[in-house]
C-alpha cells in the first residue's frame, strides 16, 4: 500500500463502508483505495475499496470470494488478519487488521537503509509471517517492501493471497505482481508454489538492506529480463545475510532455502536484540500511531460523532500547460510552518497539479482479429472534473514544494482528465509506489526549461509545469504507464468502426463499462499489453515506444463499434 500517512477524507470518499465508518485516507494499493476505518465496536480496520476495473469483472469477484475464505484463516503474529469482505457489494470491500506505521518502502526511502540486526529481525518476521500464510495453501505473489508494515512491535505483512484474485482479469503478458519483486516463474504464469514467496523474500531484505531494489530500476520489461536472466545486485548486503539472500534469489525455485530455513537463520542472528530499529524509524512509527490517534479523536467519541473535515482542495480543475524541460533540481523555497500539522504530527502534504500540452494527433490501430468485446454493463457515475470549480487552490508553497520534491522515476497517482483535454485529474504531483493500481505516471525528466523534453504524445509521453518561488518554472517529463485490464479513451478512426488512439486520451483511465463518454472521444479502450511486434488476438495494435500497444474495445458511443 503506497501513502505517506493518513491523510482528510475528501468529498468523493464514501462515509462508511458496509459496516465500518470511514475515517481517514490511508493510500492506495494494488486492489484500489484503502481507508482507515472504525467498527461499531470501535475497532480500527484498514478498508480497501476494490478498483472498478477489477470489480466489472466477475472472475475477479468469484476468485475474490475464494482468496477471501482462504486468507481469512491465517492468524500468524506477522501477518495483517483479514477481519471482513464483501465480494457482491458495488464495489467489493475488503477490511483487515489496521496496522499504525509505515510501510517498508516509505521508511527506507526517508531514513535509508537498515542495519544488520534490524534486517535480520525483520526476515526473521516476515518468514514467520510467511510459514502461516503458506500453512493455509496460500501463497503472497505480491510481496514487496510497499506490502510490510512497520509496527511497533514488529512488522506484518498486507495482502497475502489476493494477488491471486486481481490476476482474474489479466491474461497478457502483463501479469499481477510488481515488476523487480516478481520471482522469474511468476512471468512465465501458471501455478506458484511455496518459494516463489521466498525470492520475494530475498528481493525486500535486499532492499531493506541497501535501499535499492535487487534488480535496479527502468521499465517493467527491463526488469522482468533481469529478474530471469542477470544476478542481483546484492552490494551491501551485510555478509551474515548475503549467502541466505542469494539463495533466495536463484532463479530455480528449487535451489532456494524454504521460509523455515530463512527464519531460523535470521532469529540465530538476532539472538536476543529483538528488532532494535534505528531511532529515524521508531520515531517515524510514533509519528503514525500519534496521526491515528489524532484522526480517532476528531473523529468523536461515538459513532455519531463528527468526523474528520473532507478535504475540499483535492481536486481542482487542472490549469493547461506546456512542453517541457532537461533533469535539473531546484533550489528549495524557503521553509514555511505548514499549516496542516496536527498535535506535532507531520501534516499531510496535498498535492495540486498544473497540465502539460500533449499534441492531440490521432493514430489509427490495425486490428489481428476480427472481434472485439463490446459488451459489459454499464453502470451510471458522475464526470471525474465535476465539483472542481469551486474548491480552493493549493497554497503556493505547497506547490512548489510537490515540483521540487519530485525526481526522476518516481511515480505519480494523477490521470488526464478526460472531460477537460489537457488537463489533470489530481492536485500537485504525488509520488507513489510504481506497483500499484493509480501509479498511472512515470517521471522521466525533471527541468526549468520547455526545451528540456522531448515529448511523443502518441507514446503516452508529455508534461506538467508550474512556476516557481523564484519568478522561473519547473517542468516534469512524464510517460504514461498501463496496468493490464485498465481501460482509457480512443477516438474515432478515418475507417468505419476503427478507432485511434491520440495523446490526451492515452493520459486517461476510464472505468471499463461506463458508457457515457466525453465529447472529444468514442471508445473505451482496454489495455491488452505491449509487446515487441504482435499484438494477440482480438486487440488493435498501434506502433508505441519501441514496440506495440495492444488493446480491444469494450464499449463504443452510439452503434458498437465493427473491427476491421
Amino acid at each position: 500500500m503506497s501513502g505517506t500517512g493518513l491523510r482528510v477524507l475528501t468529498t468523493a470518499d464514501p462515509a462508511r463502508v458496509g459496516p465500518y465508518r470511514l475515517l481517514a485516507r490511508l493510500g492506495a494499493g494494488g486492489m484500489g483505495q484503502v481507508y482507515l476505518g472504525r467498527s461499531q465496536g470501535r475497532r480500527l480496520v484498514a478498508v480497501k475499496l476494490v478498483h472498478p476495473h477489477f470489480a466489472d469483472n466477475a472472475v475477479f469477484r468469484r476468485r475474490f470470494t475464494k482468496e477471501i475464505a482462504a486468507a481469512s484463516r491465517i492468524t500468524g503474529f506477522y501477518t495483517a488478519q483479514v477481519i471482513d469482505a464483501d465480494a457482491d457489494a458495488d464495489p467489493p470491500w475488503l477490511a483487515t487488521e489496521y496496522i499504525a506505521g509505515p510501510s517498508l518502502q516509505d521508511a527506507v526511502e526517508e531514513n535509508g537503509a537498515l542495519p544488520e540486526i534490524p534486517v535480520a529481525a525483520l526476515g526473521a518476521g516476515l518468514a514467520e509471517g510467511l510459514r502461516a500464510v503458506h500453512a493455509q495453501n496460500v501463497i503472497h505473489r505480491d510481496l514487496k517492501p510497499g506490502n510490510v508494515l512497520l509496527a511497533q512491535d514488529g512488522p506484518r505483512i498486507i495482502d497475502f493471497g489476493i494477488a491471486r484474485a486481481m490476476d482474474a482479469p489479466t491474461q497478457s503478458l502483463t501479469l499481477m505482481g510488481t515488476p523487480g519483486y516478481m520471482s522469474p516463474e511468476q512471468y512465465l504464469g501458471g501455478d506458484l508454489e511455496p518459494a516463489s514467496d521466498v525470492f520475494c523474500l530475498a528481493a525486500v531484505l535486499t532492499f531493506a538492506a541497501t535501499g535499492r531494489h535487487p534488480f535496479g530500476e527502468g521499465p517493467a520489461e527491463a526488469l522482468g529480463y533481469r529478474v530471469r536472466h542477470q544476478n542481483p545486485d546484492l552490494t551491501d548486503v551485510p555478509a551474515s545475510l548475503r549467502p541466505l539472500i542469494a539463495a533466495g534469489l536463484e532463479k530455480n525455485p528449487g535451489d532456494r532455502p524454504a521460509t523455515e530455513d530463512f527464519l531460523d537463520r535470521c532469529s540465530a542472528l538476532v539472538a536476543d536484540e529483538g528488532m532494535a530499529l534505528p531511532e529515524t524509524f521508531t520515531t517515524m512509527i510514533a509519528k503514525r500511531v500519534a496521526q491515528t490517534e489524532v484522526f480517532t479523536g476528531k473523529a468523536g467519541t461515538d459513532d455519531h460523532g463528527a468526523r474528520p473535515p473532507r478535504d475540499e482542495g483535492e481536486r481542482p480543475p487542472a490549469a493547461r500547460p506546456q512542453p517541457l524541460p532537461r533533469p535539473v533540481r531546484r533550489k528549495r523555497p524557503p521553509a514555511r510552518p505548514a499549516a496542516a500539522v496536527m498535535a506535532g504530527v507531520v501534516g499531510v502534504v496535498l498535492v495540486a497539479l498544473l497540465i502539460a500540452v500533449v499534441g492531440n494527433r490521432d493514430s489509427e490501430g490495425s486490428n489481428n482479429d476480427d472481434a472485439a468485446s463490446t459488451s459489459a454493463a454499464s453502470r451510471s457515475t458522475g464526470r471525474a472534473g465535476d465539483g472542481g470549480s469551486t474548491r480552493p487552490s493549493p497554497t503556493p508553497d505547497r506547490t512548489w514544494k510537490a515540483f521540487d520534491d519530485t525526481s526522476v522515476n518516481d511515480c505519480l497517482d494523477a490521470s488526464g482528465d478526460p472531460w477537460n483535454p489537457g488537463g489533470w485529474l489530481g492536485d500537485m504531483p504525488r509520488a507513489v509506489s510504481c506497483g500499484e493500481s493509480d501509479a498511472y505516471l512515470r517521471v522521466t525528466g525533471v527541468g526549468k526549461t520547455s526545451s528540456a523534453c522531448d515529448s511523443k504524445p502518441l507514446d503516452g509521453e508529455s508534461y506538467w509545469e508550474s512556476p516557481t518561488y523564484d519568478g522561473g518554472r519547473i517542468y516534469l517529463c512524464v510517460e504514461r504507464q498501463f496496468r493490464d485490464g485498465e481501460c482509457f479513451l480512443g477516438k474515432k478512426g478515418r475507417k468505419t468502426g476503427s478507432a485511434a488512439i491520440s495523446g490526451y486520451g492515452l493520459m486517461t483511465s476510464w472505468r471499463c463499462n461506463k458508457s457515457d463518454l466525453p465529447r472529444e472521444y468514442s471508445y473505451v479502450l482496454q489495455y491488452t499489453g505491449y509487446y515487441k511486434s504482435r499484438c494477440p488476438r482480438g486487440s488493435m495494435t498501434w506502433d508505441f515506444r519501441q514496440g506495440v500497444l495492444c488493446a480491444r474495445i469494450v464499449k463504443a458511443k452510439g452503434p458498437a463499434a465493427r473491427e476491421e
